[in-house]
């Protein structure tokens, strides 16, 4: 009786038993939808891209448990295309770390940033996670891959678009500036929201129109709003403002054209062009992004070679590539 009062006293205070670590090998989910993003990347470039120097950045994904890194490797054991890496996981502790030391929660995100080497560096939460939030309406398949198409997108601009935005910077732009600087800026100003509405709405018109002719028509007329808008509120201290929201609203319409781009194939999401414009402007929450978006549709329509110039070296913005649509 004693010994077994003494056992089940054992039992009882015995400490508990720690849960093994996960494996987090790189397999299953994580690299099979890894290999397609990659590859659907891949096929965008090929297709109307046709980049000359194709980046491969570094790469951190994570679900709820695992983080996983991407090196650039010419022997790695994980290869898309001409794009080749070193694999490597961890388990983490509800923060992810970044190559700058710093670290961001374990949640839904994605961005792309250079590092101090001169590489670019890309970072994004794995459809587990995205599927997880019951708040958001729209298919996490869907909106894994677009977010993964914009964000990649950024990771290829960084030559062009990106010295542009360090040029800013350099001269004055918030050292906290990101693709919302101009919205955050100006939208409470008296009749700053209604101008800017009447202008965006004017692109989405010019890509929706029934033909070459009423495109350009239509173009040439949101391309006037925007100048104005521009000439009234971007001067003296704010004049910089005028080449941020010229070289923001490249960046983020092309890489939510990227997005779309994907969603309208057939080898991607496979929906009309109306469906796909709708899906990634959601709310129209964020003015670059939102605006951007109808510019690169526009362009679409009458120089569907835009995509070349605005991916490449050069970096050309917006403004030039309307210019050069209405010539």
């Amino acid at each position: 009786m004693i010994t077994a009062l003494l056992s089940a006293f054992a039992l009882l205070t015995a400490p508990a038993t720690t849960p093994a670590a996960p494996q987090c090998r790189f397999e299953g989910e994580p690299r099979q939808w890894t290999a397609e993003a990659l590859a659907s990347w891949d096929r965008l470039d090929r297709e109307r891209l046709r980049l000359e120097r194709p980046v491969t950045p570094v790469i951190t994904l994570f679900d709820q448990s695992c983080a996983y890194t991407l090196t650039p490797d010419r022997r790695g054991d994980f290869r898309v295309g001409a794009r080749r890496y070193r694999t490597g996981g961890r388990p983490h502790d509800g923060r992810i770390g970044l190559p700058d030391g710093n670290t961001v929660p374990a949640q839904r995100l994605a961005f792309a940033a250079p590092i101090s080497n001169g590489e670019m560096f890309f970072i994004m939460a794995l459809p587990s996670l995205w599927r997880a939030d019951a708040s958001e309406p729209r298919d996490a398949r869907l909106l894994s891959m677009v977010v993964f198409m914009h964000e990649f997108a950024h990771t290829q601009q960084g030559e062009g678009l990106g010295e542009r935005i360090d040029d800013l910077l350099t001269r004055g732009l918030p050292e906290d500036a990101n693709d919302d600087v101009v919205q955050d800026r100006f939208a409470a100003r008296e009749g700053y929201t209604a101008a800017y509405v009447a202008e965006r709405d004017l692109f989405y018109q010019a890509a929706q129109a029934g033909d070459a002719a009423q495109a350009r028509d239509l173009l040439q007329a949101a391309d006037r709003r925007m100048t104005a808008r521009r000439d009234r509120w971007f001067t003296g201290e704010d004049r910089l403002y005028a080449e941020a929201d010229d070289i923001f609203l490249t960046m983020e319409g092309s890489g939510n054209w990227a997005a779309w781009a994907w969603l309208t194939h057939p080898e991607g999401g496979r929906l009309s062009p109306d469906d796909a414009t709708a899906f990634i402007r959601g709310g129209g929450t964020h003015w670059s992004q939102d605006e951007g978006l109808g510019i690169m549709l526009a362009l679409e329509r009458l120089t569907p070679d835009w995509p070349r110039l605005a991916f490449g070296p050069d970096g050309v913005t917006a403004d030039e590539l309307i210019a050069r649509a209405l010539r």
